[in-house]
């Protein structure tokens, strides 16, 4: 897939449905964390996006890593067992036959 056209998957499928679909709960989830960062920050100290960007994108990378991605996995490459079980069952099934015979 050419990188013009993943962006523009991007940019016209996937950013407008993640607005649509997640971006009220995100920002909940954002705004809790900050809440949480700011009682624990100092008096006078000053407490920047950066750090709470990182720790969201890292939590976003376990939840894809964890939740998401592993059914995309399955779904794209059925297990090996599967596979490798259905040449042994017909492997069975004609010894049967040939028994049978």
């Amino acid at each position: 897939m050419s990188e013009d056209l993943a962006f523009r998957i991007q940019l016209g499928i996937i950013l407008p449905k993640m607005k649509d679909t997640i971006a009220g709960d995100l920002s909940a989830i954002v705004a809790e964390l900050v809440d949480i960062l700011q009682a624990g920050t100092r008096e006078g100290e000053e407490l920047s996006i950066e750090p709470i960007k990182e720790i969201i994108m890292k939590d976003l990378e376990i939840f894809l890593d964890d939740f998401i991605l592993p059914a995309i996995e399955a779904k794209l490459k059925p297990p090996e067992e599967e596979a490798a079980e259905e040449p042994e069952e017909e492997a069975a099934e004609e010894a049967e036959e040939e028994a049978e015979e």
